[in-house]
């Protein structure tokens, strides 16, 4: 899904959030180990992103969509995750300003889970330092070519580390919690 179409339907539904927020909060959510048949992030969505009102119809099928995609792209052989922000076409100081949005809640997505970072490998310790700082970086940038090549230089670490951070606990909790329900 694109950022488009996603902002046209949280449009439409008055949610709180843009594309870039709800795709980076999901993204968090399953990369810090949301397991996949959960349906927690409905009510992370609600209780951030709608006033703590339940979604229904197309927002919550969208969603819900979105998660399956997600899930994919992370357990592709070909790395196909992709982040969903705007356009080239915009200014690159709204893509920056979207890039930072999607880190942001990347974070609270991940942070949400509760994983104990002391346990953590030192590379993804320091993905979620480097993610923080992301965070504070400036947006308000010059529209060249040298600055545009540096931006789609950090998109990509980003979304390689997004990958990383799954690999490490979304993979790791799904594991676990498929050996619990064979168990049983």
């Amino acid at each position: 899904m694109n950022h488009e179409t996603l902002n046209s339907i949280l449009g439409k539904h008055d949610f709180t959030a843009t594309a870039s927020e709800v795709h980076g909060l999901l993204t968090g959510l399953i990369a810090g180990g949301m397991f996949k048949e959960s349906d927690d992030y409905l009510h992370h969505m609600a209780d951030l992103f709608n006033n703590g009102l339940s979604l229904k119809g197309d927002l919550k099928d969208t969603l819900q969509d979105m998660v399956s995609e997600i899930f994919s792209q992370f357990e592709s052989e070909d790395m196909s995750f992709k982040l969903v922000l705007l356009d080239e076409e915009e200014s690159l100081t709204d893509q920056a300003q979207e890039l930072l949005n999607w880190v942001q809640y990347f974070l609270v997505g991940f942070g949400l889970n509760k994983r104990d970072l002391k346990t953590a490998s030192n590379e993804l310790r320091e993905i979620i330092e480097d993610f923080t700082n992301i965070t504070r970086m400036d947006t308000e940038l010059e529209d060249n070519n040298d600055t545009q090549a540096d931006f789609y230089e950090i998109v990509e670490f980003i979304r390689i580390s997004a990958v990383l951070c799954h690999q490490e606990f979304g993979k790791a909790a799904n594991a676990a919690q498929q050996e619990i329900k064979t168990l049983h």
